[in-house]
């Protein structure tokens, strides 16, 4: 049986969070061992309503250049980006990380996930 993985277990790992269109793609870090994994899942998943496959002209601009930006000057910051509640960014980190949680184990001593190989 596996444990349910909260939010506050892994936000230690949480080095940034990349929103593009309905893809998150959530960057983990394990500062113990010093490995970085990378998972993704679709925002809509945990909306109350599903993002349109389609956006606008002023969005598809604004994507660009956020895109030509993060390449020149590195990641931006999520908190630009996202504009849902809280809770469905939480539940979509959650999610990824559920995708690779196998790489991981919870460690008592450091209260938080670990990488595990």
């Amino acid at each position: 049986m596996r444990n349910t993985i909260t939010y506050e277990q892994i936000s230690p790992l949480v080095q940034y969070v990349e929103v593009a269109s309905d893809m998150v793609q959530c960057h983990f870090h394990c500062p113990v061992k010093s490995k970085k994994i990378v998972a993704i899942t679709r925002f809509s998943k945990f909306t109350e309503k599903t993002m349109p496959a389609t956006s606008s002209l002023a969005q598809k601009v604004k994507g660009s250049a956020l895109f030509k930006l993060k390449s020149y000057f590195g990641t931006y910051a999520p908190a630009e980006i996202i504009d849902e509640p809280k809770f469905h960014k939480e539940n979509a980190i959650v999610h990824a990380f559920g995708k690779i949680s196998e790489r991981f184990i919870y460690s008592d001593e450091h209260k938080h996930f670990i990488y595990r190989f």
